[in-house]
Formats: structure tokens, sequence, C-alpha cells
């Protein structure tokens, strides 16, 4: 089995890239793209998933591996192909947590306007 950091630095050597300018090319943080490189455990699936993307390739959800159902776990450890009901709860995942991370933005913003509000008051 491939482990993604080794397939990561593998194929950006491969195309003769450098770390800088693979970040800049799929969009993440050098930081970020340091620590995928690097094995690092915890990291953002959609994140490693936008990388993986660059060259052809993702990684999903195993359902089945869970010992409850209510747990996912994610397989970074390998580049098999994932199953379509994978690709479809790490989407419903990424969705939720984007609408959960933009509403309560919208009410720490909207919070914030009526303090200033009523500071005018």
């Amino acid at each position: 089995m491939v482990q993604i950091s080794e397939f990561v630095k593998k194929s950006r050597k491969e195309l003769h890239l450098t770390q800088p300018e693979l970040a800049a090319r799929v969009g993440v943080g050098l930081r970020f793209l340091r620590e995928l490189e690097q094995g690092k455990q915890s990291l953002r699936m959609d994140k490693v998933n936008q990388v993986l993307s660059y060259f052809g390739t993702t990684c999903g959800v195993d359902v089945e591996a869970s010992a409850r159902p209510d747990i996912k776990t994610y397989r970074l450890s390998s580049l098999e192909e994932p199953k379509e009901y994978m690709l479809e709860e790490i989407m419903r995942q990424v969705r939720e947590s984007a609408i959960e991370s933009y509403d309560h933005a919208a009410d720490v913003h909207l919070r914030r306007l009526e303090e200033i509000r009523n500071s005018r008051q």
C-alpha cells in the first residue's frame, strides 16, 4: 500500500515541481503541503483530495470499517479507488462543514453589528 505522503512527494518530483510551485498550482498553503508530504496524521480531507486530484486521484471514507455506524473512518493510508458512496459521504460532510462555518460567521457578524448599533444609541 502506497502512503499518500510518499505518493504526493514522488508525483511532485516526477513533474519537476518544487513544493511552493505545487502548492500554488493546487491552491493550498505551503505549510499544508509540507505537512502532507511529511506524513502528518491529522489533515483536512478536502485539502488532501485537492492535492490528490491534481495527480488524478482522490481518497475516500470507508464506512464499513467503522466499529459504529455513526463514526466514519478516513482511509488516508491508501490510494485505492474510492467507491461512489465514499465520495458522496465526503461531499456531504464538506457541505455540512461549510454551511456550519458560514452560519457561525454570519451569527458573529450580526452580533457585532448589533453591538455597534447599540453602542451608538
